[in-house]
Parts: structure tokens; C-alpha cells; sequence
């Protein structure tokens, strides 16, 4: 929340433990992301990524 309110446009909290995501989001909107979700990037980032690419490269 810290990095949110001091102007990062996008922040991903990684939990191993259930293999999720939260995007933290300006003005410290928060979603949960799992499995086949797909993340939202920055605007000036052309890449799709979802969870379980994230998890599948943490644990490879």
C-alpha cells in the first residue's frame, strides 16, 4: 500500500501458499488474481501473463 500511495501505478503481491496475485492499483484498488486469470500490465507493456505462467516459472 505504501508503494500505491506514493505513486506506482501497479503492484503484484505474490502468495505461493495459494499460488495467487494481488494487483494493487492506484487510489489502492485491490483484485485477486488465480489460476488462468490474466494480470493487467502496464499500457506501455505489450504481454499477456496469467497466474499460472507466473507460478509455473517460480517453481521451474
Amino acid at each position: 500500500m505504501h508503494c500505491s500511495r506514493n505513486g506506482t501505478e501497479l503492484d503484484w503481491l505474490l502468495n505461493p501458499e495459494d499460488e495467487s496475485v494481488l494487483g494493487v492499483f492506484p487510489s489502492q484498488r485491490v483484485e485477486l488474481y488465480e489460476g488462468a486469470d490474466k494480470l493487467l500490465i502496464l499500457e506501455s507493456i505489450e504481454l499477456e501473463l496469467t497466474v499460472e505462467q507466473i507460478f509455473t516459472w517460480l517453481m521451474s
